[in-house]
Formats: C-alpha cells, structure tokens, sequence
C-alpha cells in the first residue's frame, strides 16, 4: 500500500471528517423510506388515523384512559396497514401518475421500485405483528384491510378500474377502518359507530369520486372507467354533484333517526356537501390540475372537520 493511497480522500470523505459507507446507507434509507411516506399521501394517512380514533371513541369513549397502549399500537398497526395500502396503490398508478404529471416519488424516479416493494412487504408485516399483540380481532381487521388494498390496485382484476369496484372496495376500507378502532379499544358496535361508518364510508367511496375529474388523461391511457372517462367533464360532474348530496345526506338522516349525539358532525358534513356541489357545478370545464381539483380538496377538508368534531364530543 502507498503513501498515497492512506492519505487520499475516498467518495465517503467530507472537510469534517470521513463519513463511514454505513453512515450513507443510514441516510439513504431515511431518504428512501421518507419518499415513501410522501408516495402514501400524508393528508390521506391522517385522515385515517381520524378515522381510526373516531371509531375507538364512538365505541369506548373512556378507552384513551383504559387502554391507551392498546390504542397507540392498534393506531400504529392501522397507519403501516394503510400505509401499505397507498404505496401499492402507488407502485400500480406509474402509468397514469407520469402522464398526468404528477410529482409523487414514484412517478419522478426519486423513490426505486424495488424499494418500494420492500418497503410495503416490510408495512404488511408490521402491520399484522402489531396487530396481533392488541387482539385477534384487530390482527383479522388489518388482514382484510391489506386484502382490499390487494384487490383494488393488484388483483387479478384491479378494482380501481371500474366504477361499481371502486366504491365497493372503498367504502369497505372505511367500514374496516372504523371498526378497528373499536377492536383496539375492545368497544361494542353500537348504532352512533354504525351510523357514523356507514354515512362516512360512502361519503369516502361516492364523494371520493371527485378525484378522477384531474386524472382524465392517465386512466384513458390505462384503462380504467372512470366518470369522467365514461360521460366526459359535465355530465360526471353533475352525477358527482348528486353522489356527493346523498352521501352528505346519509349522516345527517341518521344523526336525526338514530343517533342524535352525531347531529353536529352531520351538519358540518351537510355544510361540506353544499361546498363540494357548489365547486363541481360552477367548475365544469375548468382548465388546470389545480382547479379540476378543488372539489376533492374540498372533500378532504370536510372529513378532516368531521372527525375532528367527533372526537371534540366522544373526547375520551
């Protein structure tokens, strides 16, 4: 070995010091799993956190103060079942993600494809470990929760692709959701948790639908039957317009019927509906992915105020 080959500096060299091989790895990894998080959508994984404690406080309102280790690993059991949910969604959708220039990790090439496969694979198992030492019910939950997350971007026959499949997965993904909670916070299904699932599930499923008006150029090009592939921009957002009325009248009805303690929550959700319809109707052929998207956004902000008044009355 030479004199010159001890001193020289190696690709690991920094001014400050040598930087090890398996101090790059770390940061690498880091960077990689960050990006994966950020493919999964990190306004969607808090709102299903939303979602999970809604269930857990709907169902045992005491079971933050009971059982609050059941909760924080029953919610951490959720959030890598989800979170694998969303990164195989993203791992199917590189088609119709680069077309419509989208900048998610996946679809610009920051984020290897090989390395989200781990990744999920690596959630999957978390998901069901976590799982099973809260309670067998709740290993089961997250089980078919991963199930549906498989059908709808990866089955034989990917339900994404077609309208029917898409509400029907979707709106099982909430009703699983909900119930969860319960499971962790080994709480009864009573009528307040069945109305507030059902009314919240199929404003996920229908009202979810508003996506689709900006990713019109990619799912042509994959194939999928969307609304507004199937009836062009303004007949899918006057047929949106109704989904999204009935979903936002689901919760307020049963509020009324059977469980009057969700009335607030079912007229912020009424007051979200209006807006959702509004932005659909008075925006019919709009330009820009930015504004073809307003009524989503909308969508979202709604079920973020719906939850958190939920849980502002079932506080634990």
């Amino acid at each position: 070995m030479t004199y010159h080959s001890v001193i020289r500096f190696d690709r690991y060299s920094r001014s400050a010091g040598v930087v090890r091989p398996s101090t790059v790895a770390v940061a690498e990894g880091c960077r990689y799993l960050a990006a994966s998080w950020r493919e999964a959508r990190p306004v969607v994984q808090v709102v299903f956190q939303l979602r999970f404690l809604a269930g857990a406080a709907v169902a045992a309102p005491q079971a933050v103060l009971t059982r609050p280790g059941s909760l924080l690993v029953g919610a951490f059991a959720w959030l890598c079942a989800t979170w694998f949910v969303y990164l195989l969604n993203g791992l199917s959708d590189q088609v119709e993600d680069r077309r419509n220039g989208s900048l998610r990790p996946l679809a610009s090439g920051t984020l290897p494809v090989g390395v989200a496969r781990r990744t999920a694979v690596a959630l999957a198992g978390l998901a069901l470990l976590s799982a099973a030492a809260v309670s067998a019910r709740l290993a089961g939950l997250v089980a078919l929760m991963l199930t549906l997350g498989w059908l709808y971007s990866a089955g034989p026959r990917p339900q994404k692709g077609n309208m029917a499949g898409f509400v029907l997965v979707v709106a099982s993904g909430g009703v699983v959701t909900y119930l969860a909670g319960a499971a962790a916070a080994d709480g009864p299904v009573r009528s307040e948790l069945m109305v507030l699932m059902v009314a919240m599930s199929l404003w996920m499923a229908l009202a979810g639908t508003t996506k689709d008006l900006s990713d019109v150029d990619g799912d042509r090009v994959a194939g999928r039957r969307t609304l507004p592939v199937l009836l062009g921009d303004g007949a899918a957002r006057r047929l949106m317009a109704v989904l999204v009325a009935v979903a936002g009248g689901v919760l307020l009805a049963g509020a009324l019927l059977l469980a009057p303690v969700l009335v607030l929550p079912a007229v912020v959700l009424a007051f979200g509906a209006a807006g959702v319809v509004g932005c659909l109707l008075l925006g019919a052929g709009a330009t820009g992915r930015r504004r073809q998207r307003r009524p989503y956004r909308l969508f979202m902000v709604s079920q973020y105020a719906v939850h958190l008044s939920v849980l502002g009355i079932f506080p634990g």
